[in-house]
């Protein structure tokens, strides 16, 4: 009985192993098997984040997760499964042409990310911005993006395995800007009882592609907004899909469902415009007939908190 029992636990183990070793297979490429390793090539990949000046940032903390997705020329493979914060390493077969998109801190609590079909391109696989109860728009997250081409690589054999090592650099693809008011309710009058303020900018793209490029119908961004004691409305740090060229921003203010003010140019007659890892900061000062729109460009490290609120 005992030889019995111990047969039957054996022969139990034995059909785990095989099942997890099976299951191992499966997820490699037909190429890259054991039996056939001359058709695998084994990536090794670095992440390197950068700001707007090319300066290393990756210890600062601004991009706490990367998402990485795998194309080939016809179409999405698959996501390669997360390595330490830095590194990565996944092997595909040698003979593909191969494009890997990075996204840095795709989120969901103000992004719509996309289980993407296997086959779906890289034009028509798009994050979408998540809309508010009222249809505008969340603000984005702090997004970095990076796309690699992968048949560019410099490939050495090792042991009849091909082998690669590559950097993926990301760069910041999202803008960020802030609005303040001056003299709002002299201008507009006391905000009453019932009655909301709301600040929506507008823009084109409420989506954007896995090549980078702004997509979809127009963005309305409705920031969350501070209001002064005096009634002075601000609208702290927040984040958007930088302008497209030719582009421009226009800035609407509510009260309630009135549209009090819009604008889309500051003093000088100059398009409103977000430039990616930039903050752009915009005041509005309504003590004039004429308001007075006067904007700045920092750099996203540089940005100014101070509101005198």
């Amino acid at each position: 009985m005992k030889s019995e029992k111990g047969k039957k636990i054996k022969n139990h183990v034995t059909t785990s192993v095989l099942l997890l070793c099976l299951a191992c297979l499966c997820a490699l490429p037909t190429s890259c098997v054991r039996e056939d390793v001359d058709g695998c090539l084994q990536y090794s990949l670095s992440v390197k984040v950068v700001d707007t000046d090319g300066n290393d940032i990756t210890s600062s903390g601004a991009v706490t997760s990367v998402d990485l997705y795998l194309f080939d020329a016809d179409g999405f493979v698959r996501l390669i499964p997360k390595g330490t914060s830095t590194d990565y390493i996944f092997a595909e077969e040698e003979s593909s042409d191969l494009t890997l998109v990075a996204w840095g801190n795709l989120k969901a609590d103000s992004l719509e990310i996309p289980e993407l079909a296997v086959g779906t391109s890289l034009e028509d696989a798009q994050i979408q911005l998540l809309q508010r109860l009222n249809g505008n728009d969340l603000p984005s997250t702090d997004l970095f993006y990076s796309r690699l081409e992968l048949s560019d690589s410099t490939i050495a054999a090792t042991r009849g395995i091909s082998q690669t090592t590559a950097t993926l650099v990301l760069q910041r693809l999202s803008a960020s800007m802030s609005i303040l008011t001056y003299s709002f309710t002299d201008h507009f009058g006391e905000t009453q009882d019932g009655d909301t303020c709301r600040i929506v900018v507008r823009g084109a793209g409420n989506s954007i592609n896995f090549l980078g490029k702004l997509t979809g119908g127009d963005a309305g961004y409705e920031p969350d907004i501070q209001e002064s004691s005096t009634g002075d409305l601000y609208a702290p740090s927040f984040r958007i899909f930088p302008t497209e060229e030719g582009g421009s921003l226009a800035i609407d203010i509510y009260r309630g469902d009135t549209l009090l003010f819009t604008t889309s140019t500051d003093d000088e007659g100059d398009a409103l415009q977000a430039s990616a890892g930039n903050h752009l900061s915009v005041s509005i000062d309504f003590a004039n007939a004429n308001a007075k729109i006067k904007v700045s460009v920092t750099n996203w490290e540089d940005i100014d908190q101070n509101t005198e609120m």
